[in-house]
């Protein structure tokens, strides 16, 4: 190894950053070859078309353009033009002494932004490359004076791999108002069970969940709005509960949360660990008896309807009843694998929420395929419940302020990309659940039973 005193000369450091960051490399020369084969005047109508189709995409097909455009034009301009880029950046490093000295060369080492990631509007994600003699604690100690000179709600800082740490940055809180519940649509037909509406999403969007063909987990600690979740659905598949379409079984270890929808489960309601345990047994005798059916009338799957509704069983506080009550856990837990694991053929669909996702508090997890994660006591829950991944590409559930403000606020990862989006769930007042059951009630013409 040399012993010089020398760093590396201007001209090697500019070739190595081009060979970091070809795009500015690329981008001026295409522009260049442009105007020299074809004239300044072709290149320009190139380039005013170019920006034309994208202002269309953009104005055309919002989906698309805010999926596949946005998060790569919104990274590049952060990642260039804010405070990520060459001399803000140092200073940056500077202020906050983030930095270390060459001690035999005499110069200054800064951590190295690789990339930057911003799959939403309000978060972005920069993979930053340690500094010799550095560790992630260094960045973990800065974190709130980090935000405040970026002019962030927060950092949260997620360990990549040895020598690398991503800064996952919420540059501002897209939620700031209460949602108010959904509307109960009137009729049936109006009702998409495959995209129930639970509140917005960071852009400003409907935020949708299927209840048909899927079994969902909600998780989050004390006081972030789980049950929001689960009266928005309420409300949003009002008139199919009313119709008989949809049947429901509830759970409520708690007592309280759901006891105000009693008068419309048609007595399929429990809240002692032990009648819970008898419950399930019942929801899964249902599953079974549906299956012979369709069996006689060869049918490998149905559609909700009065002959065959679906099935919505709500456990709330699941870990109460599969980790913390031992003499009922093992049969409940065994219930539940059946059901989830069977029942999406046959319409029979289970809404779990717990406050602890670990695998020693709810052993089948990996049977809810459908996931949301409020705000979480622990920085490890997002990647239990999103998967692998999930915080350092910006779920940062762990983060969220534990105040009554934020409750029904969480992520859930959009199934074909793996991001995830940033949502809040509508809150629902005891006059709305009031309401629903009226309406439920007003028009329940009495039980539906499976016929065995």
């Amino acid at each position: 190894m040399s012993n010089s005193k020398r760093k590396s000369g201007g001209e090697f450091r500019a070739a190595v950053w081009l060979a970091r960051n070809p795009e500015w490399f690329f981008a001026p020369s295409a522009l260049a070859t442009s105007a020299a084969t074809l004239g300044l005047t072709t290149t320009g109508y190139a380039l005013g078309g170019l920006t034309a189709a994208t202002g269309i995409w953009y104005r055309g097909h919002p989906d698309s353009f805010d999926t596949l455009a946005a998060p790569v034009l919104r990274a590049w301009s952060r990642r260039w033009f804010g405070s990520y880029a060459g001399r803000h950046w140092r200073d940056l490093m500077d202020v906050h002494k983030l930095t270390t000295e060459h001690r035999r060369k005499q110069y200054t080492i800064y951590p190295r932004v690789v990339r930057v990631r911003s799959y939403s509007p309000s978060i972005d994600t920069v993979l930053v490359k340690l500094a010799k003699g550095q560790s992630p604690m260094h960045f973990a100690r800065q974190t709130e004076e980090l935000a405040h000179s970026m002019e962030a709600e927060r950092v949260a800082i997620e360990l990549v791999k040895p020598g690398y740490v991503a800064l996952i940055v919420q540059r501002d809180e897209p939620f700031t108002q209460i949602i108010p519940a959904p509307d109960m649509p009137e009729r049936s037909e109006d009702v998409d069970l495959r995209a129930v509406l639970l509140g917005e999403d960071e852009y400003g969007g409907d935020w949708t969940e299927p209840v048909q063909g899927t079994h969902t987990l909600t998780a989050g600690g004390t006081g972030s709005g789980k049950n929001s979740l689960a009266f928005a659905k309420l409300r949003s598949m009002a008139p199919l509960i009313r119709d008989g379409i949809v049947r429901l079984w509830v759970c409520d270890p708690k007592y309280l949360e759901f006891a105000a929808i009693k008068p419309i489960t048609e007595n399929r309601y429990a809240d002692d660990a032990g009648d819970c345990l008898e419950l399930i047994e019942m929801w899964v005798d249902d599953m079974e008896r549906t299956q012979k059916r369709m069996q006689r009338a060869g049918l490998r799957s149905v559609q909700p309807s009065r002959d065959y509704p679906l099935n919505l069983l709500f456990v709330d506080e699941i870990g109460s009843l599969v980790a913390y009550r031992p003499e009922y856990a093992r049969q409940i837990t065994g219930l539940l694998a059946r059901g989830t694991s069977m029942g999406r053929a046959t319409l029979h669909v289970a809404d779990a929420y717990i406050q602890e996702p670990d695998k020693d508090t709810l052993s089948i997890r990996d049977l809810f395929p459908n996931r949301v994660c409020l705000r979480t006591t622990s920085p490890t829950h997002p990647d239990m419940v999103l998967g692998d991944g999930a915080r350092e590409r910006g779920a940062i559930a762990d983060q969220i302020p534990a105040i009554p403000e934020t409750a029904g606020i969480g992520y859930r990862t959009d199934e074909r990309s793996r991001v995830p989006r940033r949502v809040r769930a509508a809150y629902t007042t005891d006059e709305n659940i009031r309401e629903l059951v009226e309406f439920v009630r007003n028009g329940q013409t009495g039980s539906i039973r499976s016929i065995a």
